[in-house]
């Protein structure tokens, strides 16, 4: 009598859905109602210590703004956001239309909490959780794990977790430069579901492969 050899059509299924079941919830939605454009719903606050509050939702969340230095007045641009219990930040991506200044060159930091509280001026990033700089080249880059090792910050592992984080960024000359960022949000995938279906899935496989009784 011949055994089974590989997974029934069934059993194929199931793996499949399982491998689906495991990967959706990470994967990005298509729209997303999350971000921010300052052309649309007004300017960022131009201190640490009050950041504008956005809304960041599962999938692509776009945050527009303007930087930079007109007769000595610098404009900064903080906000921040809260991702909820489930949620994490993956990638943070570098859009075209970015960088119309002169210095085709910005800075963006991220501190843990409601606030910036690091000295713009202060020559340190001591106090923050993340930073780098992005340019034109940066374009189409996902630039949140440079942030992470950025040179006398804390320091972190990409994606983040939930929690609140408020975000600084600044123009590193005069004029006035664009940016366009992607933050990208998904869904933390739950162990414990994933590992219920697996073994679920190796039962009935086992089950399957079984020599039939003898009468």
């Amino acid at each position: 009598m011949r055994l089974p050899t590989q997974p029934t059509r069934t059993a194929r299924t199931l793996l499949t859905a399982c491998a689906l079941a495991a990967t959706l919830p990470a994967a990005h939605a298509a729209h997303a109602a999350g971000g921010w454009d300052e052309a649309v719903q007004g300017d960022f606050a131009n201190l640490g210590t009050t950041p504008t509050a956005i809304t960041l939702e599962l999938g692509s969340n776009p945050v527009r703004g303007t930087t930079g230095r007109q007769n000595s007045v610098v404009d900064r641009d903080y906000f921040s956001f809260t991702l909820p219990a489930g949620w994490q930040l993956d990638t943070l991506t570098v859009v075209g239309g970015s960088f119309l200044g002169v210095s085709g060159l910005s800075f963006i930091g991220v501190q843990a909490g409601p606030q910036v509280t690091v000295n713009p001026t202060g020559g340190s990033p001591a106090g923050l959780l993340g930073w780098v700089h992005f340019g034109a080249n940066d374009i189409g880059t996902d630039i949140l794990g440079l942030m992470g090792i950025g040179f006398g910050a804390s320091g972190f592992q990409s994606p983040l977790p939930a929690g609140t984080y408020s975000f600084w960024v600044q123009d590193t000359g005069t004029g006035v430069a664009s940016y366009q960022l992607d933050f990208g949000v998904s869904a933390v995938p739950e162990p414990a579901s994933a590992l219920l279906m697996l073994a679920g899935v190796a039962a009935l496989l086992r089950r399957r492969a079984a020599p039939p009784r003898s009468a």
